[in-house]
């Protein structure tokens, strides 16, 4: 029993390992490796709090080691994203050092929202601000359209300058505590939640992975609007 206790953290782990592999691929240009890999880490960061919450575990090492994973996996390799968008896909390079400053900094927000996150004491019902996660998957659907040529001119080709947008985006959205609902939400939230991946997911299949950013910009604004019609 007390091995499959230790589970949560192996996937935790196991999603730190697969956020560097994917740094390593990205250096090597390996697109479709990285997308599957970050896709891994997705998907251990959801089953490790899940499972822990099954399990019942919980305790200050599983915690702080989540949240290292974290700041490789959804800050440091979407920034790095951001700046290989840049560096693939513009035709231009009139502004690389701007482009890796912001993408810098978009990680160093991540990891301040992550630290924050640990000492919050607010209800977990609710993300007070936009959850790294989220960030990570934002800029990845960005990344991919770029990659599968679907991007409606929104890469980096047609618009160098989405490379200090996003991280603007990010770096703002991190910070601003704003009430966004999730899957652990009460059911308002849920609703909420489940009603904008209904919608992300026809957007995915009309337009391709551009309609993942603008989902996560649409679950801001959401969150916005919230702040006047107390939907959740």
């Amino acid at each position: 029993m007390k091995i499959l206790n230790q589970l949560p953290n192996a996937l935790t782990l196991l999603n730190l390992t697969l956020g560097t592999l994917a740094i390593i691929a990205l250096i090597n240009g390996l697109v479709p490796i990285v997308l599957a890999l970050i896709g891994g880490c997705l998907l251990a960061d959801i089953l490790d709090g899940a499972i822990a919450r099954r399990l019942g575990v919980s305790g200050g090492l599983g915690i702080q080691l989540d949240s290292l994973a974290d700041v490789i996996s959804f800050g440091v390799l979407p920034a790095l994203m951001i700046y290989g968008a840049y560096s693939m896909y513009s035709h231009e390079y009139p502004y690389p050092v701007l482009i890796s400053v912001f993408a810098a900094l978009t990680a160093a927000s991540a990891g301040l929202r992550l630290a924050r996150f640990n000492v919050d004491t607010r209800p977990r019902e609710y993300f007070w601000g936009l959850a790294t996660p989220a960030g990570a998957i934002m800029v990845t659907g960005w990344f991919w359209a770029q990659f599968a040529g679907r991007d409606y001119g929104l890469g980096m080709a047609d618009c160098p300058w989405m490379g200090v947008l996003i991280p603007v985006f990010l770096i703002i959205c991190f910070q601003v505590p704003l009430k966004l609902p999730g899957l652990k939400s009460p059911k308002s939230g849920i609703i909420t939640a489940i009603l904008l991946g209904v919608f992300g997911l026809v957007g995915f299949i009309l337009m391709g992975p551009i309609s993942i950013p603008l989902a996560i910009v649409g679950y801001v604004v959401l969150g916005l609007l919230n702040l006047v019609l107390k939907w959740y």
